[in-house]
């Protein structure tokens, strides 16, 4: 015969019930009864937070691309549009290298300061919302100080097509 009972219980007790359910129920038998109950709200709330991190890290990870498509296309505009500037550098003497090294320099250059900028709006937020909230702000110092750096490798990234075509595209 099978049978099927629900009991309700308080918020955080279903562990502890589901436990002792079918000692309860049956003492003769404890094991002939079986107690589903839902998961530990640690567990959700730590599975939620999974779920979270990683949609902000793929959210993150778009902006990023998205940036480093930008940087991309304005450093290889600047060179289109400087064509000029860079036949007569090296009409002057400058070397390929020093031309792809400018236009490297300057996508860095973008890179670093968008990743200071995106840190500085970043706390900005992060401390104002704690404000109105009466939250302590937590920040991670490694963070804010690898952004800016990760900003400049994507500008470098970015850059090396656009410096490597550089020197090519003079007259």
């Amino acid at each position: 015969m099978t049978g099927r009972a629900e009991i309700k219980t308080a918020l955080g007790a279903a562990q502890l019930i589901g436990e002792q359910a079918p000692i309860a129920l049956s003492p003769n038998d404890p094991d002939g009864l079986q107690a589903t109950v839902p998961p530990s709200p640690n567990t959700v709330r730590a599975a939620v937070t999974g779920d979270v991190n990683s949609l902000f890290l793929v959210l993150g990870g778009v902006a990023l691309l998205v940036g480093g498509l930008g940087i991309a296309n304005v450093t290889l505009l600047s060179v289109l549009e400087r064509v000029a500037e860079i036949g007569l550098r090296r009409t002057l003497g400058a070397a390929r290298r020093h031309i792809a090294a400018q236009f490297l320099v300057e996508s860095i250059t973008i890179g670093l300061l968008g990743g200071l900028v995106g840190t500085s709006v970043g706390i900005l937020v992060i401390v104002a919302v704690s404000a109105v909230n009466q939250w302590t702000p937590l920040l991670d110092l490694q963070l804010a100080v690898a952004a800016p750096v990760l900003g400049a490798a994507i500008g470098l990234t970015a850059g090396t097509y656009p410096a490597w075509k550089a020197p090519l595209s003079s007259p």
